[in-house]
């Protein structure tokens, strides 16, 4: 009897959906839906479960009800499904205290952080701002934090000392580290500068089997890129699940990971479920809609600050939405350089128009003209279905204001912006001695302007050079060869973790169409160990949509800061200053 009751009673597998963002209950063999759910129903009432083809699903932030009612109703649980519960529940526990623990020490400062760190080997290396950051990363409670100190301030020797701590602690054994491409062998060298060889690190890169190597090894620091996370997935998985939640993550430039459909961002959530703790680290954190930032803690705590928030599509709404979760809700650090490094120079913005030259023009006026009868002549279905045809057709307009060589071909015209650069160049890097770095998003003008500036020793960094070797030398010799006057490259490649404070000046040919990636090239120059302020000149074709663009970069910029609760201090530039001094002397009476 006993035998035929157990066979009778509700039984249900238990699965993670694919984007990890819910439990699914799927019955077994024998089993009827209806029982299923009555069993759940008479055991747990208030559990939202959810009719799906693939059975019953349970949102994320109820995964620990489910926990709760095994046992009452058999449940087979795999692996990750049961460790997906377990660390909603965990994180569902701790989460008020480890909030007001980091809010207290974020208040408390220096002096509170250095009550938590008697143990903290060679503290007097770290700024203030880096020790409150350590002792929030290492609370014993803590399952992991988000890192959005500004570009420049040092996430990356914060990091480096809270794995230190926490191995000293017995709280971790290894750390995995995933980072954009060009960023991978930075880290190994840091950790070296500042521990020697106390550990152990190891890149994984290369060929399939160079990366097997890699993560075969008895290393204590891993290192790699977002794709091989990708490529590699079952490989890191195996690595990870070895230490048993004794593995750290840290997501390098956590910007990468804001979308949940793009492949990277699903294999690092999962990922992440074997790690006992999770830190990611970015100082532009929503370069581009408020939706930016929920991945991002999503991949820290599990879901845990977003859950149960509708943040709606429109990106203006969204962002009171996001901005009052993160605030009221969210275990982050943020420190802004003018705060934590108050002797960094300043920085001021040059918005230079330049003409379009004669053919340029007729074939900028022509591009715009087509474009503006095709968008004319469709409605919102059809612009929506050819949307990429019209954004790259837009994007020719951008390029025939860079250079149009890429979009006409046999254009034999001296473009505006490079005959702009003549004379900058000329009275900068010739005259003056300074020497200059040049971004531009597109190839063809790299190309002309490494060809045309060669007598300057250029050296160049975009998606060309994919020797990780080569770019570090373009690096190096920018920084400390004097006969090297010019750096030219794509902030889409070079904007994230270098060092460019050789330079003062800066020069935007174009801008990249990521905003991103424009945020991290600016502090290229203005970060730690620049002694002089610092000049960006953005070159920009009058009268076209260039001017939109960058424009657009700028509010893209405030509405950032606005969602993370900076202080709001704009950028210097020519118009905001006459602005104000014509304000002055209007409060004076003076007319113009």
């Amino acid at each position: 009897m006993d035998a035929m009751r157990e066979q009778s009673e509700p039984q249900a597998e238990v699965i993670t959906s694919e984007l990890l963002d819910r439990l699914v209950l799927v019955p077994r063999q024998g089993t009827s839906p209806h029982s299923l759910l009555s069993a759940l129903r008479s055991v747990a009432p208030s559990l939202p479960v959810k009719r799906s083809t693939e059975g019953f699903s349970i949102p994320s932030e109820s995964a620990h009800e489910l926990l709760e009612a095994d046992g009452a109703v058999r449940l087979l649980w795999r692996a990750d499904a049961r460790l997906f519960a377990e660390n909603r529940a965990f994180a569902r526990a701790v989460h008020p205290t480890l909030r007001d623990r980091v809010e207290a020490i974020k208040s408390g400062g220096v002096v509170a952080a250095k009550a938590l760190l008697g143990d903290l080997d060679n503290s007097e290396v770290l700024d203030g701002h880096q020790l409150v950051n350590v002792a929030a990363m290492t609370l014993p409670e803590c399952y992991g934090l988000c890192v959005f100190d500004e570009q420049g301030a040092g996430k990356t020797v914060t990091l480096i000392f809270a794995f230190d701590l926490l191995v000293a602690r017995d709280v971790i054994d290894i750390v995995l580290v995933l980072a954009p491409k060009s960023m991978v062998a930075e880290w190994p060298v840091d950790l070296f500068r500042f521990k020697g060889d106390l550990y152990k690190s190891a890149i994984v890169a290369g060929t399939y089997r160079e990366k097997r190597k890699a993560l075969a090894t008895e290393a204590d620091f891993f290192v790699t890129n977002f794709e091989t996370a990708v490529s590699m997935e079952s490989e890191i998985l195996a690595l990870v699940r070895r230490y048993r939640g004794r593995a750290l993550l840290v997501v390098d430039e956590s910007f990468y990971v804001k979308n949940l459909d793009a492949k990277r961002t699903r294999a690092v959530r999962r990922i992440r479920e074997w790690c006992g703790r999770a830190y990611v680290l970015c100082g532009t954190p929503a370069p581009n809609s408020p939706h930016d930032l929920v991945q991002q803690f999503n991949v820290v705590d599990f879901g845990l600050t977003f859950a149960g928030v509708q943040v709606p599509d429109d990106p203006i709404v969204a962002i009171g939405v996001v901005q009052q979760t993160v605030q009221e809700r969210g275990v982050f650090v943020r420190h802004l350089k003018q705060n934590v490094l108050p002797d960094l120079p300043g920085k001021t913005f040059h918005r230079v128009l330049v003409q379009l030259e004669p053919e340029q023009e007729q074939i900028y006026r022509a591009l715009l003209e087509d474009l503006i009868i095709e968008v004319r002549d469709v409605d919102e279905y059809l612009f929506q279905k050819e949307l990429t045809s019209f954004l790259a057709k837009r994007n020719a307009l951008l390029q025939v204001c860079s250079n149009p060589v890429a979009v006409v071909a046999g254009y034999q015209e001296v473009p505006s912006k490079l005959k702009a650069l003549d004379d900058i160049v000329k009275e900068l890097a010739e005259r003056r001695r300074e020497k200059v770095v040049i971004w531009s998003f597109y190839t063809v003008s790299l190309d002309a302007i490494f060809k045309r500036y060669a007598g300057l020793n250029p050296v160049r960094y975009d998606g060309s050079v994919t020797s990780v070797t080569k770019r570090r030398d373009a690096v190096r010799r920018f920084q400390e060869d004097d006969t090297t006057m010019l750096f030219v490259g794509n902030p889409a490649a070079a904007g994230a973790g270098l060092t460019l404070h050789r330079a003062k000046y800066a020069i935007y040919e174009s801008l990249s169409n990521q905003a991103a990636h424009y945020f991290q090239s600016v502090d290229r120059l203005h970060r730690r160990g620049q002694e002089r302020d610092v000049e960006y000149i953005m070159l920009q074709c009058d009268k076209t949509i260039e001017m939109k663009e960058y424009d657009r970069l700028a509010n893209k910029e405030q509405a950032q800061r606005l969602l993370l609760g900076d202080e709001q201090r704009l950028p210097i530039t020519r118009e905001s200053m006459l602005e104000e001094l014509l304000e002055a002397q209007r409060l004076l009476g003076v007319e113009e």
